[in-house]
């Protein structure tokens, strides 16, 4: 089971670094598996942050976690 969870963070030296509309994003190879080619970040203020791929809603209720 992996868990979702957006967070100031450093790139490792496994993971995958790519900047989608100027914000920077890394993750991990389980990451990429288990979310595939498609993830949408969504804020909705009664739920905050949801992390959503093409299958599902993979988390929700988020909030930024710090190093």
């Amino acid at each position: 089971m992996i868990e979702f969870y957006l967070a100031l963070d450093e790139r490792g030296l496994e993971d995958t670094f790519v900047i989608v509309d100027n914000v920077p994003f890394i993750y991990d190879h389980k990451a990429l598996d288990e979310i595939g080619s498609y993830l949408m970040v969504d804020f909705i203020g009664s739920q905050g942050l949801k992390l959503i791929n093409s299958n599902q809603t993979l988390a929700y209720g988020l909030r930024l976690k710090g190093l």
